[in-house]
This record gives structure tokens, sequence and C-alpha cells, in this order.
């Protein structure tokens, strides 16, 4: 068999120059480096609408009264508009409500993009939700090689075990080509909608909401059963009757709620590590968090509200957690009625947006009050 070099010189220069892009994460300062903005417009539109938070970010440059801020959960499960004009006629004001959302959970993401939000925005409620992910050691999607770059965020895995640190610093090093590329040729600013014929649109209408939408979307899709096959059934409208007793319910540290019940089960290591590092950050920009739980079909038929961990412990013990009882919300309604308010598995659609929203609405801003509107 022929060997892998013809000359000890030959492998000693081939081990140099792995050992030169192997440090090459670190060498790499922020000065040279592209943007943060960069890293958002390099990005591939079929996981997120990438230009509508690049232009959130960076562009615009108001307050926002309340963002939600994660996962694609949120992007159809919350009507972002119903939220600002509620929120403006309980102040007497404009008010400002903003989705964030994007495809693949985990709180890495959820720290890396909103560090990048509340450097360049005044932020006063975000919402977010538990960013689960099925697997313990897959880590936030197809955008920490872009989002994580280690001149950035070294310091941000402190505490976290040697392997795991590694497992970043590789995203870092795999993330390296796409930043060097945005040095030589930047991405072209994109606009997040337009209606030209020429224009390139997404084809998965989950990121490729409307800016009167605010980043939500309101999807008019029947169920589908099987993601791999990408057809929903046709969409019907439902509306399921509202009740009294059917109410959003508050976990706060002061006033606790037995219908939320906590898992003993620790979190990954990365997940718990990111957690906290999210609860700091949103503490020195004094915003206010709120962990807001959405039903998925696999809790429709909880008696409670279950959470993964007890988050006001790991989080901030000043996070107000909310939260409607599965039994209460689908209790009365029929298997086949349930499915009408989902898209898949995990997202709800048109009917369950409009049967959710008006139900939390009133205690987000409640709480947007107490902590704002004095």
């Amino acid at each position: 068999m022929r060997p892998a070099f013809s000359s000890t010189k030959q492998a000693a220069a081939f081990v140099l120059l792995l050992l030169v892009l192997l440090v090459l994460p670190v060498v790499m300062g922020k000065n040279l480096l592209p943007t943060r903005a960069e890293v958002y417009a390099s990005q591939s539109w079929g996981t997120a609408a990438w230009p509508w938070i690049q232009q959130q970010i960076f562009e615009e440059t108001n307050d926002i009264d309340i963002v939600f801020l994660g996962s694609s959960h949120l992007i159809q499960g919350i009507d972002a508009p119903l939220m600002q004009a509620e929120l403006g006629e309980k102040l007497g004001r404009p008010a400002v409500v903003r989705t964030l959302s994007w495809g693949g959970a985990g709180f890495d993401g959820l720290y890396l993009v909103a560090q990048d939000l509340l450097e360049h925005r005044k932020v006063r409620q975000l919402v977010f939700y538990d960013e689960h992910v099925d697997g313990s050691d897959k880590k936030h999607g197809g955008a920490i090689p872009y989002l994580f770059r280690f001149s950035d965020h070294a310091s941000s895995l402190r505490g976290l075990p040697f392997a795991e640190k590694g497992v970043y610093y590789f995203a870092a090093l795999m993330g390296l080509p796409i930043n060097l590329l945005g040095l030589i040729r930047p991405a072209i600013p994109a606009e997040p909608y337009a209606d030209r014929p020429d224009y390139l649109k997404p084809k998965d209408q989950t990121f490729s909401a409307a800016p009167e939408r605010l980043g939500s979307i309101s999807a008019l899709a029947g169920f589908n059963a099987n993601l791999l096959i990408p057809e929903n059934a046709p969409f019907v409208s439902f509306t399921p009757t509202v009740t009294n007793e059917l109410v959003a319910h508050v976990y706060t540290v002061a006033q606790p709620d037995t219908n939320f019940e906590f898992s003993a089960t620790p979190l990954p290591a990365w997940q718990a590590h990111f957690a906290r590092q999210f609860g700091r950050l949103a503490e020195s920009h004094g915003c206010q968090l709120v962990l807001l739980d959405l039903p998925t079909l696999e809790t429709v038929r909880n008696t409670g509200i279950h959470e993964r961990a007890f988050w006001l412990q790991l989080i901030s013990t000043n996070l107000p957690l909310v939260g409607v009882p599965a039994q209460q919300m689908f209790g009365r309604l029929s298997n086949d009625e349930i499915l009408k308010l989902y898209s898949d598995q995990a997202h709800l659609n048109k009917n369950g947006q409009d049967y959710f929203t008006p139900l939390i609405a009133p205690v987000l801003i409640n709480l947007y009050e107490a902590a704002f509107a004095h």
C-alpha cells in the first residue's frame, strides 16, 4: 500500500497545516471577522426568516415592548399583531411587539440570538419557550456553526465540561469558512419580503411571514402526521368554545401555582449552562423574562402544566411561568377537534393560534404593566 506521505517533511507540513487550521478560531479575533449582522445575512432561509431577524436586530432601533424569542413553536403559536393591538390599547400608546423565531431548539441558540438582540435594542419583556431538544447531545440545529464564534463567545463557555467546550470550539471551526467568505464577499442585504416577480421567496411558509404579521405566522394548514412527507391535510376553520374557567395561570416565587409540575430529572449540562447564561444576560439588560408553556400534541391530555426543570432556580428567581392547563384547554375537545388546532405534532395552526393567544395575552400584559407601566 502506498504511504500517505512521501517524506517526513511532507508529513510534518501536513501536521503543521492541521495545527494552523485548528487554532484559527482563536487567532481570528473580532477585528478579523465580519460583523455580527453578516452572520445572519449568510444564514439559509430554509431554517428561519433570517432577513427579518437581521433587520429587527441590526436595523430597527426603537424599543421593543414584548418580543417572542426562540424556536418555531412561537412563530405559529402566538398572534403577534393581536398582542401588539391589545398591549397598545392597554397602554394608551402604540406598542411594539415582535416575534423572532427559527427552526431548531436549544438554549444555546436562544442565548446567542438574545445576546445580539439585547446589545442592539432595548427589550422590556422577552417571552421564550422551553427550548427542549429531543436527544440530550443534540446542540442547536445548523445555525450554531455560524452564530457561535469563538472570539465573540469564548467567555460564555466558562463552567461547561471540557468535552462540551470542545463541541462548541469545533462548531466555531466549522463556521469559519463562511465567516471568512463574508470578509471577501459580504452577503447582499436581503429585503425581508417583497412582491416583485424576480424576488426569490422561501418555499416553506413557516419562514416567510409578511411584515404585517410582525414575525409570526398564521398557518392555514391542516394536520400533518408525518413531516417526512410535507403534505398537510386541507385546512378547516374551527373555533373551540371558550369558557369562564379557561384562563392562563402564572407561577412565581411569591405565588406558586399547583397547576405547574416540575421534573426532577437534570437537564443536559449544555442546556442548563446556557439557560443560566440566558438569565444573567436578561438581568444585565433590565429585561423581564417570561417562560411560556405552549401545548403540543404530546401534552394535550396532561392534567397539569409539566415543566422539565424548576426554572426559577435555574434561570432567575424573578421568572414568571405562564401556561394554560391542558385539561382545561383540551378536556372538552375530541381527538379530531384537537387535530384541527395543529399543523403537526408540535405546532399550532391558525385555529390553534386564534384559540391560544387570547388566553395568554391578558396575563402577559398584566406582567408587563406590573413591571414597566409606572
